[in-house]
């Protein structure tokens, strides 16, 4: 997985301007009093350059270039680069007052998802922890993670962790970051179509199968991820529009082939049925587990997908594994996600029947 850095690569020290104009003096024999003769400039302002507590403005720059030879973007670049080493110094020296929040995070789960180094300690942590949010500070994570999170759309049955359900939503963002920015647009169309095909994708290996649903979903417009769950946020699936993108993550949750590719539908639907920008969280799609309008539309949309309103009532009167079978070979999809329907339907999550269910984790089968 990527790793995540603080900064793209920079000097760690910057000589201030005035210094290499001192050195420059010192090089031609020239005095601070003869400079500002041959400058105009007066030699208090001279000094206040040389000892660093005046900056050199591009008119200065301009004037040393003519009387010294030295280019005014060298100048130029000189005081930018001293400039912005001070500012980072000062930057640093406020990290400090960032480890606490830094220290809110669990750091093994920083470690394992790459966030940061075994080796990295307090202001470290808080460095690459903003820069892997993508802040400045403590105050913009909250206004920028945790904000919107009291807007998501959520099944309600489960508290979850703010912290984490941002940490788990950054990594599916810069998971599915390259994918964003070479998609197609969106086409509705399209995306209802693939909806269809997905269903019978599922009789394939777990994992070419999830390849072959990126493929299609990709070329409706629409970004699907892998993100391992991060234990404390509950999370199977989410669906979100990143710079006009729709982009679906799912987690491997119930570790079940049935609940992966229910989640993929049920997240399919609140693309297609319900408006761009919003976000919705799911941490269970195992059940229509509150009155939320939208996510029973969607748990609708997926069920409808995997067994056709035409199969239902033969689905619930189904008793035998062999009928479950039956049934999915008819439907061209896994008797695993017949069963898992069946199982919801009758509210029967034991027996034969739901030995049909097969076990899967795409974190042991993608790479």
């Amino acid at each position: 997985m990527t790793r995540y850095t603080a900064s793209d690569a920079h000097f760690d020290f910057a000589p201030r301007p005035g210094r290499l104009l001192q050195r420059e003096l010192d090089a031609r024999g020239m005095s601070q009093a003869q400079l500002a003769a041959r400058t105009g400039l007066s030699p208090k302002h001279i000094n206040l350059v040389i000892k660093g507590t005046a900056s050199l403005s591009p008119d200065v720059a301009v004037t040393l270039e003519q009387v010294l030879g030295t280019s005014a973007e060298t100048w130029l670049r000189s005081e930018a680069a001293y400039q912005a080493q001070e500012a980072r110094i000062e930057k640093r020296n406020a990290l400090a007052g960032f480890v606490d929040w830094a220290g809110s995070f669990p750091r093994q789960l920083l470690v394992d998802r790459k966030v940061i180094d075994t080796t990295d300690s307090g202001t470290e942590v808080a460095e690459k922890l903003l820069a892997f949010f993508s802040v400045a500070s403590p105050n913009a994570f909250a206004r920028t993670w945790l904000e919107p999170q009291a807007s998501y759309k959520r099944s309600q049955v489960y508290p979850i962790d703010p912290n984490l359900t941002a940490l788990w939503l950054r990594l599916s963002e810069l998971h599915a970051s390259e994918l964003i920015a070479n998609a197609p647009t969106y086409d509705p169309v399209k995306l209802t179509a693939v909806a269809a095909l997905i269903p019978r994708l599922t009789v394939n290996d777990v994992g070419s199968a999830f390849q072959e649903a990126q493929s299609l979903l990709l070329s409706a417009g629409v970004v699907l991820v892998f993100v391992p769950e991060i234990p404390g946020t509950r999370i199977s699936g989410v669906s979100r529009w990143i710079s006009g993108t729709p982009m679906i993550a799912v987690t491997s949750r119930y570790k079940s082939l049935d609940g992966l590719w229910f989640t993929i539908l049920h997240e399919i639907a609140h693309v297609l049925l319900h408006p761009k920008r919003s976000t919705y969280v799911d941490v269970s799609c195992k059940a229509k587990d509150d009155a939320d309008l939208h996510e029973t539309a969607a748990n609708a949309f997926a069920e409808d997908l995997l067994i056709p309103p035409a199969y239902q009532a033969t689905l619930v009167e189904t008793t035998t594994p062999q009928g479950i079978l039956s049934l999915a070979e008819t439907l061209g999809v896994s008797p695993s996600l017949v069963a898992g329907q069946w199982a919801f339907r009758t509210n029967t999550w034991g027996g034969p029947i739901a030995k049909l269910r097969s076990k899967v984790d795409l974190a042991e089968v993608l790479t």
